[in-house]
């Protein structure tokens, strides 16, 4: 049987460099967020993760791309699964230039997934891994023109979805309902009764039911969902952080500061700084 376990959020939003693990894949007390682009390659077992406000599947022999801005949770892990797990700065893929149509899938929240991954991504995954262990600089530049090769053959080929599964259960498809609403009006001043009425159900009813399926509140999932636009913006625009911080939904720059510096452990200005040197 999958192991199942709720989640609280954490940040990890300062760039870190391009790197690549191993790991067995057990269901998360934390719920992650950082500002990275993500590749998954399961090796065997699966895993199933809550991400961008749905739940979906990873199969054994699938690589999984995603913008780990949004907070995302592997919710459920068959026993002994074990994956690789890479991350690069969100300012190298978009200085690569990659189609659009695919940035703009996975910058819009979806995991864009190989389901038929060609059986060459176990070995090049796993060399990732040893070249970036290395801190050898011409190792990890070698690895970073393999994950661009990678990311430009997945984005030529037809564009798949990672499988969404159909909730088993009436709880999780109403907690789809209110990442939707979240999704669609995330720049809004929302309150609970807004989200009541938009999805039918008691305000507090609806505050309990999403933070026992996902381990965190409806606020802190609108924040996460706020700042990771936000960081976007910092890194795509030369907006003024004001701009941003009203763009983003935080009504002022006040509020703005508050949580992107609680929660990511920096100002927005030296993130900009940091990722766009």
């Amino acid at each position: 049987m999958p192991q199942k376990a709720a989640a609280v959020a954490i940040v990890d939003a300062e760039p870190q460099g391009t790197f690549a693990t191993f790991g067995v894949a057990t269901p998360m007390q934390e719920q992650p967020a950082h500002g990275d682009l993500e590749l998954n390659f399961v090796y065997s077992g699966s895993l199933s993760y809550f991400m961008g406000g749905r739940f979906v599947d990873v199969p054994p022999g699938s690589l999984a791309v995603f913008w780990g801005a949004l907070p995302h949770q592997i919710v459920e892990a068959e026993p002994g699964t074990e994956f690789m797990q890479a991350r690069l700065p969100l300012a190298t893929l978009l200085r690569w230039g990659l189609p659009p149509a695919f940035v703009r899938k996975v910058l819009g929240g979806e995991m864009v997934t190989d389901p038929q991954s060609p059986a060459w991504d176990a070995e090049l995954t796993r060399r990732w891994v040893a070249d970036t262990a290395s801190l050898d600089p011409s190792a990890l530049h070698i690895c970073e023109l393999e994950l661009e090769a990678r990311l430009r053959r997945l984005a030529a080929k037809r564009q798949q979805k990672a499988a969404t599964r159909s909730p088993e259960h009436k709880p999780r498809r109403q907690v789809e309902a209110i990442t939707a609403f979240l999704a669609e009006n995330y720049k809004d001043d929302i309150s609970t009764a807004d989200i009541g009425r938009a999805i039918n159900l008691h305000p507090n009813y609806a505050m309990t039911l999403f933070r026992r399926e996902c381990g965190m509140s409806i606020w802190q999932y609108l924040i996460r969902l706020r700042l990771s636009q936000a960081q976007l913006m910092l890194l795509t625009t030369d907006k003024t952080v004001l701009a941003i911080a009203l763009e983003s939904g935080f009504g002022s720059l006040a509020r703005f500061y508050a949580a992107f510096t609680r929660e990511c452990a920096i100002s927005p200005g030296e993130f900009r700084k940091r990722a766009l040197p």
